[in-house]
């Protein structure tokens, strides 16, 4: 009467390289052409008793060894660090372009957000962020359990760093080959240091929806508020976290 379902996958430590040439060409675009060196090994445990979802268990994780990225690919992944041109998307449409960077009067450095609002959206959204290598495995585990009881799709697993790297170099549809990229570049980026952590949140926060047309924490500020994101108190800053899992119902 109780299904239990179980798998578990474990690698030797393979070359890195051949890895990444194994891709079939065209299903992960951003990484096609990229040089690395070293191993990587990769191990994945689940167990789901039907009967008890919420002890559902599930640890997956890569392990190098030499590893390292010799040349990008056909995306590179350091254009975070620089100011660059973010381009939302809604159905398959782009909105407008927005710089990401101090030639645009509404980008903020995060020490200029108010550290409530800082501190209220890490806390909704991702509390030990600047702690985990990309991953919150808790998360990944509370989705799985939701999802299985709901028998749908009400809970994803998606954290700031995956949220920055499917706004930034992908498009949202949501698709198993999408989600499967969008895991690898957090890994490279978080794994090699490519972009510090302070600069990823800073990058989200300015570019994040915030409800229709409502793009990155200063236009939020302003249309919510009226104020400057400096200013922002901590009840504004709760309604302001609130706001982000669902930006377009935030006032009905």
């Amino acid at each position: 009467p109780t299904k239990i379902y179980e798998v578990q996958l474990h690698t030797d430590p393979l070359n890195a390289q051949a890895i990444f040439n194994s891709f079939p060409q065209g299903l992960f675009e951003s990484l096609e052409d990229m040089e690395v060196t070293g191993k990587l090994k990769y191990d994945m445990a689940f167990h789901l008793d039907t009967s008890l979802p919420d002890s559902v268990k599930f640890d997956s994780g890569l392990t190098a060894d030499g590893f390292r990225i010799l040349k990008m690919g056909a995306t590179d992944f350091g254009e975070i660090n620089r100011s660059f041109v973010y381009t939302p998307y809604e159905k398959d449409k782009p909105v407008r372009d927005i710089i990401v960077g101090p030639e645009n009067p509404d980008y903020t450095p995060l020490q200029q957000i108010s550290p409530d609002l800082r501190n209220a959206l890490l806390t909704s959204e991702d509390y030990n962020f600047f702690t985990h290598k990309g991953f919150n495995e808790k998360a990944f585990r509370v989705s799985i359990a939701t999802n299985f009881k709901e028998k749908s799709f009400k809970r994803g697993a998606s954290k700031i760093s995956m949220q920055l790297v499917k706004n930034v170099f992908l498009n949202r549809n949501k698709t198993l080959y999408l989600n499967i990229e969008e895991i690898l570049i957090v890994w490279l980026i978080e794994n090699e240091h490519i972009v510090p952590k302070e600069r990823m949140y800073e990058v989200y926060l300015n570019i994040i929806e915030w409800g229709r047309n409502i793009y990155g924490i200063v236009e939020a500020a302003r249309y919510y508020f009226a104020k400057r994101p400096s200013d922002l108190n901590l009840g504004e800053s709760i309604f302001l976290a609130f706001v982000v899992p669902r930006p377009k119902r935030a006032l009905d």
